[in-house]
C-alpha cells in the first residue's frame, strides 16, 4: 500500500528562484524590462528616486520605479499567473508576425526581490480597474521553520483609484500597463553604477531590430542627477533614451564582415567592407550548416586607430565593452560577449597563432538568431544557451568560417593595418593626439595593400565554384595594379571568367573585360617594341667591325653570368653574397693590421695603435656575425624582418660604422632631407650589406668622393642615390642593366656585390638603376615604396 507524499514549498524557495538565481542587479532590471516587452509595451521607463547629497541612493527613502504601457493584468492574471511560481505563459504563446517573447522562465517577478525588500505593483488592463498588489519580501525570509510554506504567507491586493495610484507611484497611471514601485533597496546606486546599467541596457537592445514586430524603447531616469548630465556627451549622460549606435558608427570607419544564412537555410550571403568600401560580395549554397537558418553575424576588426575612436564614441575601452554578443529573437543572451567571457574561444585560439588569429581584443560584433527553443534554449539569465547541436554548429563552424575570411583579409591583405611604433604610443594615451587634425598613418600605403588584396582576392574569399551562386569584387582594387602586374591580373581574370556566366556579377564582368582589353593592348605594344628591336639588330649587323667587337665583349659577360647562374642555387647565391661580405671585412682587417705594424716599427703612439686595434676587433665581430648568418640552415630566417626607419638607418650606419671600415679611404657626404620616419619591415643585416657593397664598389672604382642623397619623391616613395667620382662604367658594357647580373663586374671585384644589392632592393619591392655620369663616375639610384 503506497502512501501519498508531496513536495512542500518552504518560504526560502523564494530566495532560490529570486536573489540566489538572479545574482546581479543589472540582470534583475533586464528581466523586468523583458516583462514589459512581452506585455506588448512600446517602451519602458526605469526611474531612480531620492539620491543623497553625495549622489548615492538612500536605503530607506530611495525607490526604483519601472513603468510600461503594455496589456496590464486583471485579478485572474495576478492570482493564477503572476503569483504562480515558475508558471510562464510565454512558454505556450505562439510566435506572431515574426515577434518573439523575451522571457520564458517564469521567475522574472523575483527580480523585484533582488532589487528591494518591498514591492508595490500597480496594474490595469484597458477599461479595467487599477489593481494594487503589496509584497514585503522579508515575510518570506524566515529561517529554521520547516513547516512554513510559501502558501501561508499573505500578500495583499486591492483596488485603488487614480489619485491613490499616483500617490503610491508618484506618476499618473497609464490607460493600460504596469508600474512596479520597488523600495527599501538592497543595493546602493550612484552615477557610475547607473552608467554601467546604461551600457548593459545598450547591449541588451539589438541594433538591428528589423525582424521584430516593432521598435522597443528604454528610458533611464534619475532626475536628481540631471544637473550633472549637462554639457556631457551621450555616453556620459545618465538620463535619456538608451540607444545602441555603436555598430552603426563603426560601419563607416572600420573593416568588417557581414554574413547571414537566409530564413529557409538555403543560401549564405557575405559582404566584406574596408573603410566604407565593399571589397567583395558573395552568395553561396548552404551545404555546410544544415541546422542553421535565419542567422546573421557582423564582426568588426578594430586597428589601434579604431580602438581609440571606439573609446571616444562610447566612453569605454573596447576591452571593457566586450567582444562578440549573441542576440536571440531580438534580445541579448548573457553573459556572451562580456569582458572575460571567451564563449567563442577567440583568446584560446589566438594563443595557437598570435600573428595569424584575431582575439577578443581585436574584434567586436554580434550574432543574431531567430530560432526555436528546441535549437536555442536559454539555461538561465547568466549561463547562456544549452549546448545543442545547433549551438555547436553556430560557434564551431559558421562563426569560425566567417571569422577566417576576415582574418585572411586583415593578416594577409592589410598586414594587420600596422601603425608606426611612435604613433602607437600616442594612441595608447589617446590624449596625446589632436583628433581634429590627426590623420591615420600606417606602415604600408593603401596602394601597396591593394596590390596584395587584388591579386589574392580568390584565396581571401576561400570557396569553391560549386558553392557559389553570385559573386562580385571591387574592380577598383585592380586600378594601377595591372600596369605593373599584368601577368598576375590576367591570371586572376581567367579564374573569375572560369565561373559560370550567371554567377559573376555583370558589372564586374564588364569591368574585367575592359581591364583585359587594356592588358592586351599593353602586350601588343610590347610585341611591336620587340619587332622594332629585331629591326634595330638587323641594322646593327651592317656595322660589322664595331658589331664584332661589341658581340665579343657581350659574349664574355653573358658567359660569366650563365656559368655562375647555372652552378648556383638560391642558397649558393646567398653563400656567395655572405662570402663577399666576409672578404670585404677581411681586407679591412688586413689594412688596419698593416697600419698597426707600421706604427709599431716607427714608434707611433700607443693611442693610435689601440684605435686601429679596436677597428680590427669591430671588423672581426662583423665577420663573425656574417658567418653566423651564413651557417644557418635557412638563410631567409637567419635575420628577422623588423620595422626600420630607412633614412635614419642609412645615415647612422654610414656615420657610425661604414666610415671606419669600407669607407675609410673615401670622403663621404650624406644629404638626408627626410625629416619624418619612413618605416618599412626590413632585415637590418641586409641593409648594412647593401651599404657596404655600394661603398666598396665606389672604392674599387678609385673614387675619392661619394655623395649619398636621401629624399622623399612622394608620400610613399623614398629615393636613395650613391653618386661617386670614380672611373665610371667600362665602355664595353652596352647593356647597363647587366651590371646587376651575377658575375658581371665593372671593377677588379668578383661581380657579386651589385648582384646582391639588387636582390636586397627587390626584396623591399624597390627598383634600382645605374646612371652614367657624363663627367666622371656613376650614380646608383634606388627607389623604395611602402
Amino acid at each position: 500500500m503506497y502512501k501519498r507524499l508531496h513536495f512542500k514549498t518552504n518560504t526560502l524557495l523564494k530566495d532560490l528562484v529570486g536573489k540566489d538565481l538572479i545574482n546581479d542587479d543589472n540582470i534583475a532590471i533586464i528581466e523586468l524590462v523583458k516583462n514589459a516587452y512581452d506585455a506588448k509595451s512600446n517602451s519602458v521607463c526605469i526611474e531612480f528616486e531620492n539620491f543623497t547629497e553625495k549622489g548615492v541612493t538612500d536605503p530607506e527613502s530611495s525607490r526604483i520605479i519601472i513603468s510600461d504601457s503594455g496589456c496590464g493584468m486583471n485579478e485572474a492574471d495576478i492570482s493564477e499567473k503572476w503569483l504562480n511560481i515558475a508558471y510562464s505563459e510565454k512558454k505556450v504563446t505562439k510566435q506572431k508576425e515574426g515577434s518573439f517573447l523575451a522571457g520564458n522562465k517564469g521567475v522574472g517577478r523575483f527580480s523585484c526581490d533582488r532589487l528591494g525588500s518591498y514591492l508595490n505593483m500597480l496594474t490595469k488592463v484597458r477599461g479595467g480597474k487599477i489593481l494594487h498588489l503589496r509584497i514585503d519580501w522579508k515575510d518570506f525570509e524566515v529561517e529554521n521553520n520547516k513547516d512554513l510554506t510559501i502558501q501561508k504567507i499573505n500578500v495583499y491586493m486591492d483596488q485603488v483609484d487614480a489619485d491613490k495610484a499616483k500617490k503610491i507611484s508618484g506618476m499618473k497611471m497609464p490607460a493600460k500597463g504596469t508600474v512596479l514601485v520597488i523600495s527599501k533597496l538592497r543595493s546602493s546606486w550612484n552615477r557610475d553604477k547607473l552608467l554601467d546599467l546604461k551600457i548593459y541596457l545598450e547591449k541588451f537592445i539589438n541594433p538591428n531590430q528589423l525582424f521584430l514586430r516593432k521598435k522597443f524603447e528604454i528610458e533611464l531616469l534619475a532626475k536628481d542627477l540631471i544637473g550633472e548630465d549637462e554639457g556631457k556627451e551621450y555616453h556620459d549622460q545618465v538620463n535619456g533614451k538608451v540607444q545602441n549606435l555603436i555598430f552603426e558608427n563603426l560601419k563607416f570607419n572600420s573593416t568588417f564582415i557581414d554574413s547571414s544564412i537566409d530564413p529557409e537555410g538555403a543560401f549564405i550571403n557575405t559582404e566584406l567592407y574596408h573603410d566604407g568600401e565593399v571589397v567583395f560580395r558573395i552568395k553561396e549554397k548552404n551545404d555546410k550548416y544544415p541546422r542553421l537558418k535565419n542567422v546573421h553575424t557582423v564582426i568588426y576588426y578594430l586597428n589601434p586607430y579604431k580602438k581609440a575612436y571606439f573609446k571616444r564614441q562610447t566612453g569605454v575601452r573596447l576591452v571593457d565593452f566586450g567582444s562578440v554578443f549573441l542576440f536571440l529573437n531580438g534580445f541579448r543572451v548573457s553573459p556572451y560577449g562580456d569582458r572575460g567571457d571567451d564563449w567563442l574561444g577567440l583568446d584560446v585560439r589566438k594563443t595557437q597563432g598570435v600573428s595569424r588569429y584575431l582575439g577578443s581584443r581585436d574584434v567586436v560584433g554580434r550574432i543574431e538568431i531567430v530560432g526555436s527553443e528546441e535549437d536555442f534554449k536559454p539555461i538561465s539569465s547568466r549561463e547562456g544557451l544549452k549546448n545543442t547541436d545547433a549551438v555547436v554548429e553556430l560557434k564551431e563552424s559558421f562563426f569560425l568560417d566567417v571569422l577566417r575570411r576576415l582574418e585572411r583579409f586583415v593578416v594577409d591583405g592589410l598586414d594587420w593595418d600596422s601603425v608606426p611604433e611612435q604613433v602607437k604610443q600616442l594612441l595608447r594615451k589617446e590624449e596625446g593626439l589632436d583628433w581634429n587634425v590627426t590623420s591615420e598613418r600606417y606602415a604600408q600605403s593603401w596602394d601597396r595593400k591593394k596590390k596584395r588584396i587584388s591579386l589574392s582576392i580568390m584565396s581571401l574569399i576561400g570557396t569553391t565554384q560549386e558553392r557559389v551562386v553570385k559573386f562580385w569584387f571591387n574592380p577598383g582594387l585592380l586600378e594601377g595594379v595591372f600596369e605593373q602586374r599584368s601577368e598576375e591580373v590576367s591570371q586572376l581574370i581567367s579564374e573569375v571568367v572560369g565561373f559560370n556566366k550567371e554567377v559573376v556579377d555583370k558589372n564586374l564582368s564588364r569591368n574585367l573585360k575592359k581591364i583585359g582589353k587594356l592588358i592586351a593592348e599593353k602586350e601588343e605594344v610590347a610585341r611591336l617594341a620587340k619587332r622594332e628591336i629585331v629591326d634595330l639588330k638587323a641594322k646593327r649587323e651592317q656595322q660589322k667591325e664595331k658589331i664584332k667587337s661589341l658581340e665579343k665583349k657581350t659574349e664574355t659577360f653573358q658567359q660569366q653570368t650563365l656559368f655562375l647562374q647555372s652552378i648556383s642555387s638560391l642558397d649558393e647565391k646567398q653563400l656567395l653574397s655572405f662570402h663577399h661580405q666576409i672578404c670585404l671585412d677581411s681586407n679591412i682587417i688586413d689594412n688596419y693590421i698593416a697600419k698597426v705594424i707600421k706604427a709599431l716599427r716607427s714608434g707611433g703612439t700607443s693611442q693610435e695603435t689601440l684605435k686601429n686595434l679596436e677597428k680590427i676587433s669591430r671588423a672581426n665581430k662583423r665577420i663573425m656575425a656574417t658567418a653566423q648568418y651564413a651557417t644557418k640552415a635557412n638563410f631567409k630566417s637567419g635575420v628577422k624582418r623588423e620595422s626600420t626607419d630607412i633614412p635614419s638607418f642609412f645615415e647612422q650606419y654610414i656615420e657610425n660604422v661604414a666610415k671606419d671600415f669600407v669607407a675609410s679611404g673615401i670622403n663621404i657626404t650624406i644629404n638626408n632631407s627626410v625629416s619624418e620616419p619612413f618605416e618599412l619591415k626590413a632585415k637590418r643585416i641586409e641593409l648594412s650589406i647593401l651599404i657596404d657593397n655600394l661603398i666598396s664598389n665606389s672604392d674599387k672604382a678609385n673614387s675619392k668622393n661619394l655623395s649619398i642623397n636621401i629624399v622623399k619623391v612622394s608620400k610613399n616613395a623614398l629615393q636613395i642615390s650613391f653618386v661617386d667620382d670614380g672611373q665610371g662604367l667600362d665602355d664595353s658594357i652596352t647593356d647597363i642593366d647587366k651590371v646587376f647580373d651575377l658575375g658581371v663586374t665593372t671593377t677588379s671585384g668578383s661581380g657579386i656585390g651589385l648582384y646582391h644589392v639588387k636582390q636586397i632592393v627587390d626584396s623591399l619591392d624597390g627598383e634600382i638603376s645605374l646612371i652614367r655620369n657624363p663627367k666622371k663616375g656613376v650614380e646608383i639610384r634606388m627607389v623604395i615604396t611602402r
